[in-house]
């Protein structure tokens, strides 16, 4: 038996029979450290040794147990050596107050000289420490920006820490360069996914704790895009529970239904991590339970909360109004976004999350207003509520009626007879179906005949449930837009049967080109190879490969479209698609020069109307825009566009064209 393990004998024999340690003083106190550093260095016991001189204040604060540590600190050379090392530390507060930023450095000189799982290893200490505000950010937010120039030859290994650390740093320190490394990580295929997880959580966390309410929404769309290429071969059930939970927001903010299979896949998803998890040892990046939870319970609120829109449920009105008044204050009492910090611990206190209450109070407002007697029956459960005791203990309580208030006074606001604004759904409805003036009349009319108003909303509402609307915002929002365009511009053509399977055909279409555009660089293979950046003197991809992945996408929601079809105004056309007893064309072009609408309108418009010379007055035109994007992609109301021509030869008839441009030649975000 060497000296060396004489000297640690009493730390051996206690680690092996399971009992108490011995202090640092019974090993020799500071003689052991002084007697031959490197073999305590090399020992299995060092994280035991180093807690042990954590424990121990007067050797912790002196020169050579401050020289030991950090030694220990940069020593492991196997992994799970210094995982243990870094457990070690952080398990104790007194070594990371006194060695916080020479700590961070040390780890961050490993990740810098190793560039496989130790040196991931020692960046993820580093930060650690650094959220958990042990250290400032500095140095750990330049190594950051610094590693886009390793990601060519990254090793998988620490890329796949470095993923968990940019994610972190990112939702939690202002740090502009960090999102455009995960952005360059997406590029590393074995990381790709988490990669989209990470700038998932992020974009996320900036939609809940934004305050514009259409900012928190295109970032939840954002989010949910990046969740699904998460998702995509199913081996993140975290990424599928938070996108479920998002949808459900998305579609109660948007006024419609919330799915009914919400709360069911989201306890699926949760079931799914849970078995992902059985018997692993809990990580600083873990999913906690706790906020899964509180969005489960979010989702429960919101399908129990949309009842309020439905005929006959206000008679169970004390029920209904403990659930509106749940979402309402959810953005204060649920705690949806997981803390900074090392992990772990007790579960984080609930923040105030503006852009979840912009997104969830004006549905839960216009339920009282809307229902007769809404106010009223709110202002005698708030009377209970107040002279009810205070005794259930739960801390939310008095939040609850703190929100609860805000919504009364927020009501009381408004004027009982306020009709309903030129621009609200329920105006815009009743333009449309009896014109702008008929429809001020009317929704005057509404203001001081709720029970009619209740019942005419009711009869919009189903009319609209029965059109397919995209429960993403941004693509409902340009549906509509276009289906205004055309009542407008095409209203004898656009009518019956025909105009139902235009609208079929649009919103497939809107989708394709929502998910073309958020794809990334890598994604597809080589189905979507058409749409990437084109390398300098390489040829340009040719229309006949957007017609072959938009036949592929709309056969497999159901559209048996067909290509290249002869005979039809004179000629071949190519797509085309027969739902009933119309025809339907869509015209194919690329364009590298100039996509502006009225450049499109002027080259191509005469032949895309050509082919409806014996059909509707009403067809598509899609066009492949290949020009460079120095400044980014357009968002998809850029990208639709309806035009109606005069009738050629004079044909008195004009003729309607709904002109959409999918973007190709992407460059990465990360190269703008």
């Amino acid at each position: 038996m060497s000296s060396e393990q004489d000297l640690l004998g009493p730390l051996v024999a206690a680690l092996d029979a399971h009992l108490p340690l011995p202090s640092l003083s019974d090993l020799g106190g500071a003689a052991l450290l002084g007697a031959d550093t490197s073999a305590l260095l090399a020992r299995d016991e060092l994280p035991e040794l180093i807690a042990l001189i954590a424990e121990d204040p007067e050797i912790l604060h002196s020169d050579i147990g401050r020289g030991f540590l950090l030694e220990a600190a940069a020593a492991p050379t196997s992994p799970l050596m210094l995982e243990a090392v870094v457990d070690a530390f952080l398990g104790h507060p007194a070594a990371v107050a006194e060695l916080g930023d020479d700590l961070v450095d040390v780890w961050l000189g490993t990740s810098r000289q190793r560039g496989d799982l130790i040196g991931g290893i020692a960046l993820e200490g580093s930060a650690r420490l650094v959220l958990a505000d042990a250290s400032t950010p500095y140095a750990l937010l330049d190594r950051l920006k610094r590693m886009r120039r390793e990601i060519s030859g990254m090793n998988d290994d620490f890329a796949g820490r470095a993923v968990g650390v940019a994610g972190a740093v990112a939702e939690h320190l202002p740090a502009p360069d960090v999102p455009a490394l995960l952005e360059s990580l997406l590029n590393v295929d074995d990381v790709a996914e988490d990669a989209s997880f990470e700038l998932g959580m992020l974009a996320l966390r900036h939609a809940l704790e934004t305050e514009d309410a259409e900012q928190a929404r295109i970032l939840l769309v954002t989010a949910r895009a990046h969740l699904s290429d998460a998702h995509s071969d199913e081996e993140r059930p975290d990424a599928a529970a938070f996108g479920v939970a998002i949808d459900a927001v998305l579609a109660y903010s948007a006024g419609a239904s919330v799915p009914d299979s919400a709360r069911r896949l989201l306890e699926e998803a949760i079931l799914g991590i849970r078995l992902n998890l059985l018997g692993m040892p809990s990580t600083w990046r873990t999913p906690r339970f706790d906020t899964l939870a509180a969005w489960h319970q979010l989702a429960s609120s919101l399908e129990q909360a949309q009842a309020a829109d439905r005929p006959g449920s206000w008679l169970h009105a004390s029920a209904l109004i403990n659930h509106l008044v749940s979402v309402y204050s959810a953005h204060r009492t649920l705690s949806l976004l997981t803390p900074a910090g090392t992990g772990g611990g007790d579960a984080p206190a609930a923040t105030a999350l503006a852009g979840l209450h912009a997104l969830l109070a004006p549905r839960v407002e216009r339920a009282f207003l809307a229902h007769e007697g809404g106010r009223a029956i709110l202002d005698q459960w708030l009377e209970e509520l107040h002279t009810a005791p205070d005794s259930d203990g739960d801390p939310a309580t008095a939040l609850v009626r703190q929100q609860a208030g805000a919504l009364r006074e927020v009501l009381a606001t408004e004027g009982p007879g306020d009709p309903p604004k030129p621009d609200s759904p329920a105006s815009v409805a009743l333009a449309g179906l009896v014109g702008t003036e008929s429809a001020q009349r009317i929704t005057a009319r509404l203001a001081v005949e709720p029970d009619l108003n209740e019942r005419i909303t009711a009869m919009l509402e189903a009319r609209a449930a029965r059109e397919p609307v995209d429960e993403v915002p941004i693509i409902a929002s340009t549906y509509r837009w276009a289906q205004q365009q055309l009542s407008q511009q095409c209203p004898d053509g656009y009518s019956g049967q025909f105009a139902a399977d235009i609208d079929t055909l649009l919103i497939y279409l809107l989708r394709f080109m929502d998910l073309r555009l958020s794809e990334t660089q890598k994604y597809g293979g080589d189905a979507r190879a058409y749409l990437r950046e084109i390398p300098p003197g390489a040829g340009r991809p040719r229309e006949k490969e957007l017609g072959k992945d938009l036949r592929d996408f709309l056969r497999g929601v159901g559209l048996r479209v067909e290509l290249e079809v002869d005979n039809v105004g004179a000629g071949r056309v190519d797509v085309a698609w027969r739902p009933h007893d119309e025809l339907i064309t869509m015209e194919l072009k690329r364009d590298w020069k100039d996509i502006t609408w009225d450049a499109l309108a002027d080259d191509y418009g005469p032949q895309a109307v050509s082919y409806q010379v014996s059909g509707r007055p009403i067809n598509f035109f899609v066009v492949l825009d290949l020009t460079d994007k120095p400044d980014g992609l357009a968002s998809l109301p850029a990208c639709a566009h309806v035009r109606t021509f005069p009738g050629p030869a004079g044909d008195p008839r004009p003729r309607t064209l709904i002109m959409l441009r999918v973007q190709g030649n992407k460059r990465h975000p990360s190269s703008l």
